[in-house]
């Protein structure tokens, strides 16, 4: 996810990973706020698959700073990242799915259409199991976490129609 992320943003320009850390913060805070301890092996890591190159220069002290920039492989990774099923796990999904649907305009529109028929299923699977939730005995005397279970499954219907609007919009 972070990954993806970070590709995003460097589609615009270049940055520092203070800079990437920044943009993060302040346009994906709500869904997702990496500390630079998951920013920097993620870096790394796309550096090291070629997706990412870096530029060092020096600051007028001597201090030195990176510049990072996408290549060619890594906007390709990116669209293939965004096309991806999202994670199984369903903590981890549902901001997952929020940030592909966010990075999807880099997408044609065939590519958004099979992207939104991928995401919708994945978001009915996490409703279900909520509302299953819902229906056990476990929850059945827990009023707080009834309610916090509820909160999901109505998370769950707004992202479904959130994502049957994009798709009219695709008509």
């Amino acid at each position: 996810m972070h990954e993806i992320l970070i590709l995003y943003i460097l589609l615009d320009a270049q940055n520092t990973m203070y800079g990437i850390f920044k943009v993060i913060s302040k346009n994906f805070g709500f869904i997702t706020n990496p500390s630079f301890g998951t920013i920097d092996p993620a870096l790394k890591r796309l550096q090291k698959q070629n997706y990412v190159i870096s530029n060092k220069l020096f600051s007028d002290g001597g201090k030195p700073y990176y510049y990072y920039s996408i290549t060619p492989e890594g906007k390709e990774f990116l669209i293939k990242k965004i096309k991806e099923k999202p994670c199984l796990n369903p903590i981890q999904a549902y901001p997952e799915i929020k940030i592909k649907l966010i990075c999807s305009n880099i997408l044609d529109d065939s590519e958004k259409k099979s992207l939104y028929k991928l995401l919708k299923p994945e978001i009915i699977k996490i409703k279900t199991k909520a509302e299953e939730v819902l229906k056990s005995e476990v929850f059945s005397a827990n009023h707080f976490a009834r309610i916090v279970v509820d909160n999901t499954v109505c998370e769950c219907k707004n992202m479904y129609d959130l994502i049957e609007g994009l798709e009219k919009c695709l008509q």
